[in-house]
């Protein structure tokens, strides 16, 4: 069956999309099943079939640790943390300033179940959109076409939260494919970038809910220039411009 799956290219395509959505809509099914859906008990369940689904993908495409940009590159290690540290940096410069993040909630069995389950979907959405779906798009295309279509799915994958939500989700997707692109590993975009990016508002008090209507927008723009300036301060562009010249 797994060979079979590899070699067919259409069986392919579907098998690296549609697992994790079944995973998902197990997860879902599971959680209304068990009475806790809405709860937080219900997202854990929810997301930790999603995780497996996503696991289950390793088995059948057989992904290396580099594959799904866990493999160490001690060369581009440097770029991984700069590039990671100025995008946790500006989303805290967000939190603080516009979102007005101020004291730290209560932290109780509910709060501590939403933050694992944050710790599983970081994990998952990481492993996949940046890693699996990445270097499966990059093998057979291109490492360009790797980042916009991993973008593109990972903000499709986000309809619930509406168009809006699709479009801020894709440029987010972007911005942290850059990462993946420049470095080849997502070590930092688990954590401290996609944790803190979804945790903030479930840890601090702030003005979640009464942003200004340009709030959203200014985050979207941030990221593209993040994504601009990732992608041109990438060292092999560098290295690639050099040698141009030599030449």
């Amino acid at each position: 069956m797994l060979k079979n799956i590899k070699q067919k290219p259409t069986l392919s395509y579907i098998t690296i999309v549609f697992v994790p959505i079944i995973g998902l809509a197990v997860g879902v099914g599971l959680s209304f099943a068990s009475g806790l859906n809405g709860q937080p008990a219900g997202n854990l369940i929810t997301n930790a079939v999603f995780l497996m689904a996503v696991l289950a993908l390793i088995s059948i495409f057989n992904f290396s640790p580099q594959e799904m940009g866990l493999k160490l590159n001690s060369s581009k290690i440097g770029f991984h943390i700069i590039s990671t540290l100025g995008i946790f940096i500006s989303y805290m410069l967000f939190y603080i300033f516009v979102i007005r993040i101020s004291n730290l909630k209560p932290i109780d069995t509910p709060m501590i179940v939403s933050l694992l389950t944050y710790l599983i979907v970081v994990v998952a959405e990481e492993i996949y959109f940046r890693g699996q779906l990445y270097s499966f798009i990059e093998k057979r295309f291109s490492a360009t076409t790797a980042l916009v279509i991993s973008a593109l799915v990972f903000g499709i994958f986000h309809t619930r939260q509406g168009l809006s939500g699709v479009i801020t989700k894709t440029i987010t997707g972007g911005l942290w494919g850059s990462v993946r692109y420049t470095t080849g590993m997502v070590y930092l975009l688990i954590f401290p970038v996609h944790f803190a990016f979804n945790a903030a508002w479930l840890l601090f008090e702030g003005r979640w809910n009464i942003l200004p209507d340009w709030a959203m927008f200014a985050v979207s723009a941030g990221e593209l220039l993040l994504t601009v300036l990732i992608l041109l301060a990438n060292p092999d562009r560098k290295s690639s411009a050099k040698q141009m010249k030599l030449l």
